[in-house]
């Protein structure tokens, strides 16, 4: 959709302002008018509604105003705390606030329970209105009813938010959207575990998808950017394969971007999607369903050791007892270590290991694919970590040596190596103390910031000189073998390369 055309007078025509269907919509939260203008300069031009969350604003902003900023449909919400929103006033402020932004030419999103919409002399342009039901606590049992009852309203679509606690009650909402989408129905999950369902929901014919363009306007939403770009939801197709990564956090990963574009680039149906995972035994990997179902997963922090527990493994995970990655074929599921390859392509292009010693710094997953890619290429391994006993737990399962973490600081080694998250949250420290690096050792830190800007321990070691390997030079030799497991069989170094950000491997 085009957006509508500003005329001479620098007024807007109403009637060309209503919201399409689909629509794709950006979701601002402006804390007054000059923050509202500054938000819509950065509007993608993909969108073609905008979303005004005027319930997180500190001061009044004037609907004629907003609507002055961009010539596409701006739909007002104040979401209530019941609702999950900011909004604190009466409920006759709410009906009030609603009436005067619909009729200074807005299109408004209205709570169904706040009865406004029973009374058809209210809001008479039915066009210019949303009518939603926020379930914050996960999806009622009377969903189809409340649906019913909305789509009476004669509103140009009808949106039921629902609370997803795990990955299944996410897919299952994203489940109900595709039986409902001739309906102009926008049905689509919220709370951490939603990014999944709100993909696949979007994909599967939802009347509006949301996206915000800073920062999040609600819980588990993904970026309009990403939404555009990484998952292509402006473009509905057949999929007939999903992938994605579980982790506690996968908001930063870079793997749905590389995964999607490689699909893409080969025509492959198959979908790529955010897994994030609070609890391993409560929603195994393996065990989520949808249509069409899961052939793979990357696995990332914390759960790669679980992983490996889960399914046949191949040698590599044998011996490191973790897997980042778990494929699907002829029925049964596989555990694969492509981590290891990740850290022992980089360190073969520099000095072999003969007879040097490596400190790799962590316990989980990781480190165990450091120990056996550092061995393999002959380095003497000491294992260390902010628990000494884990430390000393993984090296004597790994047959290498540990070091107390209070002696870090004094050690000598050749390659120092990050296998720990740290550094890839906003104030991190770098990973290892100043003094080890005045040697001038190679520094490999396993961790990425998806802007490609460099992480703390990369930016001590180069400002003492050290030569390094960052994160999405591992980053991308791992994926090149996982992106094969996948499906993308023709996959290069070079091509994964050339999908990261600037500056990358």
């Amino acid at each position: 959709m085009e957006p509508p055309a500003r005329m001479g007078s620098g007024v807007f025509v109403l009637s060309e302002r209503i919201v399409s269907i689909p629509s794709y919509v950006a979701s601002l939260a402006p804390r007054d008018l000059d923050d509202a203008r500054r938000l819509v300069a950065s509007v993608p031009a993909k969108a073609t509604a905008i979303e005004m969350r005027l319930d997180r604003a500190v001061s009044p902003i004037p609907i004629a105003r907003l609507l002055e900023l961009d010539p596409r449909p701006i739909i007002t919400t104040w979401r209530t705390r019941a609702e999950g929103g900011d909004f604190s006033g009466s409920a006759e402020d709410y009906r009030r606030l609603v009436r005067e932004a619909h009729a200074a030419g807005a299109t408004v999103d209205v709570e169904h329970a706040s009865g406004l919409l029973a009374d058809p002399s209210e809001l008479t342009d039915r066009r210019r209105v949303i009518v939603s039901h926020h379930a914050p606590f996960g999806l009622p049992s009377d969903w189809a009813e409340r649906l019913t009852a909305m789509r009476a309203a004669g509103a140009r679509a009808v949106k039921l938010v629902c609370g997803a606690a795990d990955l299944p009650a996410s897919l299952a909402v994203a489940a109900i959207q595709a039986r409902e989408a001739r309906h102009s129905a926008a049905i689509f999950p919220m709370g951490p575990a939603s990014p999944p369902g709100r993909v696949l929901s979007a994909l599967s014919g939802a009347a509006l998808v949301y996206g915000p363009v800073e920062a999040a306007t609600a819980p588990g939403q993904i970026p309009l950017e990403d939404l555009f770009d990484v998952y292509a939801v402006d473009a509905p197709r057949r999929i007939d394969a999903l992938y994605g990564i579980v982790g506690a956090d996968v908001a930063g990963s870079l793997s749905p971007r590389v995964h999607n574009a490689l699909f893409r680039a080969r025509s492959l149906p198959h979908l790529y999607l955010p897994l994030p995972l609070a609890d391993w035994d409560r929603a195994r990997p393996q065990g989520l369903s949808f249509d069409p179902a899961f052939r793979g997963f990357s696995i990332t922090h914390p759960w790669k050791v679980a992983a490996a527990a889960s399914a046949r493994g191949s040698e590599d995970v044998a011996q490191t007892k973790a897997a980042n990655t778990l494929v699907r074929a002829a029925g049964s599921w596989r555990a694969e270590n492509t981590d290891v390859d990740g850290i022992f392509d980089p360190l073969a292009d520099h000095d072999t290991g003969e007879g040097r010693t490596v400190v790799i710094l962590g316990t989980g997953g990781t480190a165990r694919a450091a120990v056996l890619a550092a061995r393999r290429l002959g380095y003497e391994v000491l294992v260390a970590g902010r628990d000494d006993a884990a430390a000393d737990a993984l090296a004597n399962a790994m047959h290498v040596d540990s070091l107390a973490l209070a002696d870090l600081p004094a050690s000598e080694a050749d390659l120092y190596l990050n296998a720990t998250p740290v550094g890839s949250r906003p104030g991190d420290p770098a990973a290892f103390p100043r003094a080890v690096l005045e040697n001038r050792p190679l520094v490999f830190d396993c961790v990425y910031r998806r802007d490609g800007s460099e992480t703390p321990t990369i930016a001590a070691a180069r400002a003492a000189r050290c030569p390094v390997v960052e994160g999405l030079q591992m980053f991308a030799a791992q994926a090149v073998r996982q992106a094969r497991l996948f499906g993308s069989e023709d996959a290069t170094l070079e091509e994964i390369s050339a999908l990261l950000p600037k500056g990358a491997a």
